[in-house]
């Protein structure tokens, strides 16, 4: 950092800790603030890829720090004759044998004048630039012709040239990696897609391979119908690789259908319930590696979406490289005036939806996805540990979330049967009775309730289950454990995937007492989440 930088007073130590924590990374550095000429946040993402380094300098110079054996090992030096690209450059070299990472905080305030060497010497460095993104690109696919380098110089700066010229020479680049560790051919297509879209029918052309072979997982858990019908409509759209992963599901129909299915069935000896995908280290591999679909069984594509969805969802995907997932948006002014939490819905839901955000000719908004209906870019490819971080596609490429609309007092004996044995892990679709939701919501009691017989059940649950349900375990949102009358946290686990596996105790849903990261080679366990008391190789443990 330069003599007028300001760092946080914690900078050096949290980015201490994150190294520890990420022994895979070699070059930490934080978010940002400039100041004096402006006060905008430079919002780094937590995991840089080799794909970001193409389109940018993702790691402030100001805010690193390195690990100096590693440079010295791998002769990681300043070029001095890049001048004012220095660091750009070094880092597109460290990131071949290390990864590039940022502490998701504002730990240093970057002052930035009129003369700074950065602007100062604007177009300098943009001519700098373009030559290190020339140089990362043949690393990739190995050595470039003067007539290679001069056509994809152009498609780098945005300017115009031949479509048919350009889609051939991405053709010819995703062909030609020989570095797949380090960027796959979709990944390298996104870079000029996101400096120039390429036409719809192009981007099917590129894409067509990865969409057929996308792995489509659908979640069941002891509910026939809402199953048959993704099922149907996956196999209506022309998908084949249709995954069932089924939580050890008793309902007699439906393991009739599982052990019919013609569709890979995998069969979990317990209920994961609806983070099973990540929970379970049988799919690990593909979720770290491949792009995929999660869906839980109850939410269905409307009538007027297109059945090739996915390219408009991996179109969205690739131009935003920030976000992990997307998904549909749900269909709000349908809902029927007999579902008793419809208000609820509306209220909730209705806000995700107030600022769309323009892609070319379709819409999407940034609003967090669950494990309802999404395209996931590879695990080892996500930018953050935030596991909600999504776009959801505006109309026609909506979906009904199908429990909005049952009629809770005409439960069929399916509905029944999965109610008995659910714990719930959503907030519109447990085993709470209507009473039960109108109380946690505070929307008063069902209009077509009995008074009297609503005032008998909650005097006994005073008098008898105050506390009952506080010893019996369960998953409210991320949390899982005991909760105080069954509603408030008092000791709960809260894991978040990601490149590791963090799982943290808390107190109250809020004090963390102690936390384990897993990587693939170690564990790392923290007081209050912060102090390292522990640190062991898996295979040690093991």
């Amino acid at each position: 950092m330069d003599a007028d930088d300001i760092a946080e007073v914690t900078r050096l130590g949290k980015q201490v800790a994150f190294l520890e924590e990420h022994l895979d990374v070699g070059v930490c550095g934080t978010k940002f603030q400039q100041f004096m000429d402006g006060d905008a946040i430079h919002h780094h993402m937590e995991n840089v890829r080799y794909v970001d380094m193409l389109m940018g300098c993702y790691i402030g110079h100001p805010t690193t720090m390195l690990r100096r054996q590693l440079f010295a090992e791998n002769n990681l030096f300043y070029d001095e004759s890049m001048r004012f690209s220095e660091d750009y450059d070094l880092w597109t070299r460290a990131i071949r044998v290390t990864k590039l990472g940022n502490v998701q905080e504002v730990l240093l305030r970057y002052r930035r004048h009129n003369e700074s060497a950065s602007i100062a010497h604007m177009d300098e460095m943009h001519r700098l630039d373009v030559g290190v993104k020339i140089r990362m690109i043949g690393y990739l696919v190995g050595d470039l012709s003067p007539a290679d380098v001069a056509q994809i110089t152009a498609m780098l700066r945005g300017e115009s040239v031949d479509e048919a010229g350009r889609l051939d020479m991405l053709a010819k680049l995703m062909a030609s990696i020989k570095r797949t560790d380090l960027c796959s051919p979709i990944e390298l297509a996104s870079v000029f897609h996101q400096i120039k879209p390429l036409a719809r029918d192009d981007f099917a052309r590129l894409c067509s391979d990865i969409i057929s072979d996308i792995p489509i997982f659908v979640i069941s858990f002891n509910h026939l119908t809402y199953l048959q019908a993704s099922i149907d409509y996956f196999e209506k759209a022309g998908f084949k690789n249709i995954h069932i992963i089924d939580n050890a599901s008793a309902y007699p129909p439906l393991v009739e259908y599982l052990r019919a299915s013609p569709h890979r069935v995998h069969y979990m000896g317990i209920n994961y319930k609806h983070t099973v995908l990540f929970d379970s280290l049988k799919f690990k591999k593909i979720v770290d590696s491949n792009y995929f679909v999660l869906t839980d069984p109850d939410v269905l594509p409307v009538e007027e979406c297109p059945l090739n969805f996915l390219y408009a969802f991996l179109d969205v995907l690739l131009s935003h490289p920030a976000k992990n997932k997307v998904g549909f948006s749900l269909k709000l002014d349908d809902l029927p005036d007999h579902y008793e939490l419809k208000e609820n819905v509306l209220k909730w839901e209705g806000r995700f939806y107030a600022k769309p955000k323009e892609h070319g000719a379709l819409t999407a908004y940034d609003a967090p996805v669950d494990t309802t209906f999404a395209l996931y870019r590879p695990r080892k490819e996500w930018r953050t540990s935030d596991f909600f971080s999504a776009f959801r596609m505006g109309y026609p490429y909506e979906a009904r979330h199908l429990p909005w609309y049952r009629d809770l007092s005409k439960l069929t004996d399916e509905e029944i049967y999965y109610r008995s044995l659910d714990q719930g892990s959503s907030n519109w679709n447990g085993t709470m009775s209507a009473e039960q939701l109108h109380k946690k919501y505070g929307t008063g009691v069902a209009p077509d309730a009995n008074a009297d017989q609503v005032k008998e059940q909650d005097a006994q649950a005073v008098l008898q289950n105050t506390f009952g349900d506080t010893f019996k375990r369960r998953r409210i949102g991320e949390l899982r454990g005991y909760f105080l009358n069954g509603r408030w946290p008092l000791l709960n686990l809260q894991t978040v995937p990601g490149e590791s596996i963090c799982t943290t105790l808390y107190v109250f849903g809020k004090f963390p007492l102690m936390s384990k990261t897993t990587d693939i080679q170690n564990h790392v366990y923290r007081v209050f989440g912060v102090l390292p008391v522990w640190k062991k190789d898996k295979e040690d443990i093991e």
